[in-house]
């Protein structure tokens, strides 16, 4: 099943029951215009995320940061306002910035209000190469745009679970983990996504239409979203496509080489405590090229 959407009992009731009357009169003062209908995004697990209907205006995305987590991060939701507007110039089809409490005053928790983009997430493409180039393209669209200093500088999250009980490739995470600690190759640095998988793309009539989920975005290495991404193909759809995915990325950038660390310095964040053997593999074949 694709990443977040299958949240327990818990994590739903937080993220997915109907927003609270006073944040929809704050929304409604925001806007100047009535909430009709609202419904749950699923595909996320960090905030909670609803689609509002609004009378006689485009719909528009609620998001607020309810869990815990964010007094650990408090800086995520002037990060994402950050990134937003400056991404709004530009040709990355990223929402646009409507409104926002960053402190909870008004909503009781950091709020965000933005645009809403048309289309879906697709994780099971009906061809694979044209999901693929589309993917890549964005991904360098991004990339392109300028890092302004004002950009958070990117650091790699930190081993989690690693390496995890159920590994049947021990020695591979223990190279992962050696690498995670040891000098890291020279890279470029770029306007980051920072979060970069199939559930943060959308896709309308075989298109992409929009680019989501900026909390996290940042200025790092290119290879940061590219082996995000290879990490999220892996565990879906197995080695082959990430790495397929990979060589087409290096054939439209004209990069001539990946070093395996970057899959590696991602990968060790990753594991969780129920057994991912596709997770598992991707860590023994990134070792062995290392």
């Amino acid at each position: 099943m694709p990443y977040g959407f299958d949240i327990d009992d818990a994590l739903h009731h937080q993220l997915r029951t109907p927003v609270p009357p006073d944040v929809l009169a704050w929304v409604e003062r925001e806007t100047r215009h009535r909430v009709v209908a609202q419904r749950p995004l699923q595909g996320g697990q960090s905030t909670a995320i609803h689609r509002l209907v609004l009378d006689g205006q485009d719909d528009v995305v609620l998001q607020r940061f309810v869990l815990d987590w964010i007094s650990e991060e408090p800086w995520a939701p002037a990060n994402e306002t950050l990134v937003l507007g400056l991404l709004a110039d530009t040709a990355v089809p990223a929402p646009h910035i409507i409104a926002a409490d960053l402190d909870g005053q008004d909503t009781g928790a950091p709020t965000i209000l933005m645009t809403a983009l048309p289309g879906t997430p697709m994780w099971d493409p009906p061809e694979l190469d044209p999901w693929l180039d589309a993917t890549v393209a964005v991904m360098m669209t991004i990339h392109s745009t300028p890092a302004p200093q004002q950009l958070r500088p990117w650091e790699p999250y930190a081993p989690e679970n690693a390496p995890p009980p159920w590994t049947r490739h021990r020695w591979a995470w223990d190279v992962a983990l050696a690498a995670y600690h040891d000098e890291r190759p020279s890279h470029d640095r770029v306007f980051s996504h920072r979060d970069f998988h199939p559930g943060n793309i959308l896709w309308r009539r075989n298109v992409i239409s929009g680019v989501v989920d900026w909390v996290s975005s940042c200025a790092g290495p290119v290879e940061e979203d590219v082996a995000h991404f290879r990490v999220n193909l892996a565990i879906h759809h197995g080695q082959i496509v990430a790495d397929r995915f990979l060589q087409r990325w290096m054939h439209a950038s004209g990069q001539v080489e990946y070093h395996p660390y970057w899959d590696l310095l991602t990968a060790v964040s990753m594991a969780g405590d129920v057994p991912d053997y596709h997770l598992d593999e991707f860590v023994a074949a990134a070792s062995g090229r290392l």
